[in-house]
């Protein structure tokens, strides 16, 4: 009978979290008008992250993958065909042109150019994930050659290099001058010798205009599991361009109205409402990008969807609450979106 409960409990949450993203993928492809979003994945190995999969069919995709074992199945993979574009770029991604060292792991996603740190690896389970099978040199090029050669633009970057997101930043230094947002994998501890950690990436990318907003996800190991609290080891962290310096640079051409939009839905699928509601302010006061009547339509989608959002706010901020008073003022629930 418990079994029975927990399992239509599960369906139901599923049900309610399908209908969520299916409405948001509406409100995104309303908002964009037809116009896609030019979305590039450095170290698509693992396929597109969770986040962006209700918005496949609004994404030009371009992937960068060095790592031949993973590149078939995912040109061969069903979700491929879903996509507005789809393209992956066999070749690595770094600082320069030219050969760099990877050294490929027994888990295909943890190899990186970075050796593991097993003195500290060795403190928690599967470290066995991290046993170098081989080591070659990779052909690698700079994100910003990568992207001319394919003559190709973005808007937005996810980063999962396993250390190497760096790297990759400093060859693209053009490409982040038309960049909106990018979703960064980040490093708080040395899981591998000498790579550089959040500090660095935050840094880089702040002197260039763009922001770090927020942690979407955070991991923590414990010494023998690595679910629940423990040492906090990396999360993915949210950078983006505020509306204010998006307004800044329209010698850029980044305030077209398709860019406009584009921005626009970048907000609505990281649910920053506020931001959101922000830069239709400031387009709306200069007369730009969007007509009167467009920002108008564009307003009341960002206004319904932050009351949705509103009110699973509240209800975790209640149930903080609660836990706090029943486990003590050293404790508290924190909604990571």
């Amino acid at each position: 009978m418990i079994n029975m409960i927990k399992k239509a409990l599960r369906a139901g949450i599923s049900l309610r979290r399908r209908a969520l993203e299916r409405a948001c993928a509406d409100d995104v492809r309303g908002v964009l008008n037809g116009q896609a979003i030019e979305f590039l994945d450095v170290g698509a190995s693992g396929g597109i992250i969770p986040r962006w999969r209700p918005y496949r069919e609004d994404l030009a995709f371009t992937g960068v993958e060095p790592d031949a074992r993973s590149i078939p199945a995912l040109v061969n993979s069903a979700e491929a065909k879903v996509f507005r574009g789809y393209e992956i770029i066999p070749f690595g991604a770094w600082s320069r042109n030219g050969p760099v060292n990877i050294s490929f792991t027994r888990k295909p996603m943890c190899s990186s150019h970075f050796m593991p740190n097993r003195a500290f690896l060795s403190r928690f389970p599967q470290i066995e994930r991290f046993d170098v099978v081989a080591s070659n040199e990779v052909d690698c090029r700079t994100v910003d050659d990568l992207l001319a050669s394919a003559g190709k633009s973005v808007d937005f970057i996810k980063l999962d290099l396993e250390g190497g997101e760096l790297a990759v930043l400093e060859g693209a230094t053009k490409t982040l001058q038309m960049c909106m947002g990018l979703h960064v994998e980040v490093c708080f501890q040395s899981i591998r010798e000498g790579q550089p950690l959040y500090a660095d990436v935050q840094c880089f990318l702040g002197s260039r205009g763009i922001e770090f907003v927020d942690f979407v996800a955070l991991m923590r190991w414990e010494r023998r599991s690595f679910s629940g609290p423990g040492q906090a080891i990396f999360a993915d962290a949210l950078f983006l361009r505020s509306p204010e310096n998006l307004l800044s640079i329209p010698s850029a051409g980044i305030l077209s109205p398709a860019k406009a939009r584009v921005y626009l839905a970048i907000l609505l699928i990281y649910e920053r409402y506020d931001l959101a509601e922000k830069f239709l302010e400031l387009l709306n006061e200069r007369n730009v990008a969007l007509s009167q009547s467009e920002n108008a339509a564009c307003m009341l989608v960002v206004k319904r969807r932050k009351a949705s959002f509103d009110r699973r706010f509240r209800l975790v901020a209640m149930l903080g609450r609660m836990f706090s008073r029943f486990a003590g003022d050293n404790y508290g629930l924190h909604i990571i979106y």
